[in-house]
């Protein structure tokens, strides 16, 4: 096995025990952080309301974390480990997580996207829905 090969072997089950664990720690935050007496908005302006243009999946996979901070802006929470580092952003309808990696070159780039819901109870949205949602 290449040393290549054992670094993604390696980044893959690091990238899962972080999605596992910002998954239940997300889960913990959205359920204190929810406000059910808090009316959506609603007519015909706020449906109308443009937004940010949607950004794909594909344009962040790969990109650097100057690239990534100049699509998403900066995340609300930034973490360390080793050499990776988890990043989550608070979008309008769902919490988009970032796991950026250094690649064979040492440079560090996006490796993982994943999407939960922002409410506790919520269906999990699929990284382009979240993504589109802003």
């Amino acid at each position: 096995m290449t040393v290549f090969a054992r670094r993604q072997k390696n980044m893959v089950k690091r990238a899962a025990s972080i999605r596992i664990a910002a998954g239940g720690a997300l889960f913990a935050l959205a359920a204190c952080a929810t406000d059910p007496q808090t009316p959506p908005a609603a007519g015909p302006d706020a449906a109308s309301a443009p937004s940010r243009p949607a950004i794909k999946a594909s344009a962040l996979m790969g990109a650097r974390p100057q690239a990534l901070s100049q699509l998403l802006g900066a995340p609300s929470l930034t973490r360390r480990e080793g050499p990776g580092e988890f990043r989550r952003y608070a979008m309008a309808g769902c919490t988009l997580i970032v796991i950026l990696y250094p690649d064979e070159k040492g440079d560090t780039r996006v490796v993982h996207l994943d999407a939960a819901a922002k409410n506790a109870g919520g269906a999990k949205p699929d990284v382009g829905e979240c993504l589109a949602a802003g």
